[in-house]
């Protein structure tokens, strides 16, 4: 949980400072960014399997309650696998190779640039929503530690009661 919400932040920042570095100077930042990608979908496929499989945390409250923290889950994971793969389109329909340090580099297997620049648009869109979705989780997780002091909060930290 901290892992990814570490890995979605910082790749977020990194995101919205690329655009200041001169193009040349952008290598090392784009690589960070990607790699982060990389680890956010890394983290989330273990938490999708664990939901698939019903060992996600049991909600708790009233039925609408339920409800609209199911959602806000299924809107964030959406956001999580939905980010990095329009990274890795932007990736592919650029005029080059993508490198990723001294790693590997994303093949441009189908550059096209009108595709391109749709896809950095949608991806930024989605990243702003994602952060939006997280903040939303953090408001909720503040109204059951201070509000319902239910333990919520507890559960979430490293080492709280599962």
């Amino acid at each position: 949980h901290w892992t990814m919400a570490l890995a979605i932040g910082a790749a977020w920042l990194i995101g919205q400072l690329m655009e200041e570095f001169p193009r040349a100077e952008r290598a090392g930042p784009q690589g960070a960014h990607a790699l982060l990608g990389l680890a956010v979908v890394a983290l989330l496929l273990p938490r999708l399997l664990a939901r698939l499989l019903g060992r996600a945390p049991a909600a708790t409250g009233p039925e609408w309650e339920r409800r609209l923290a199911a959602a806000a889950h299924g809107l964030i994971n959406q956001r999580m696998l939905a980010v990095p793969l329009t990274g890795l389109a932007i990736a592919m329909t650029g005029r080059a190779p993508m490198p990723v340090f001294d790693l590997f580099a994303v093949p441009n297997l189908m550059p096209d640039r009108a595709l391109h620049g749709a896809l950095e648009e949608i991806h930024e869109v989605l990243s702003n929503l994602m952060v939006g979705a997280v903040a939303l989780h953090v408001a909720a997780t503040l109204w059951h530690a201070l509000i319902r002091r239910d333990g919520v909060l507890r559960q979430m930290l490293p080492g709280g009661a599962r």
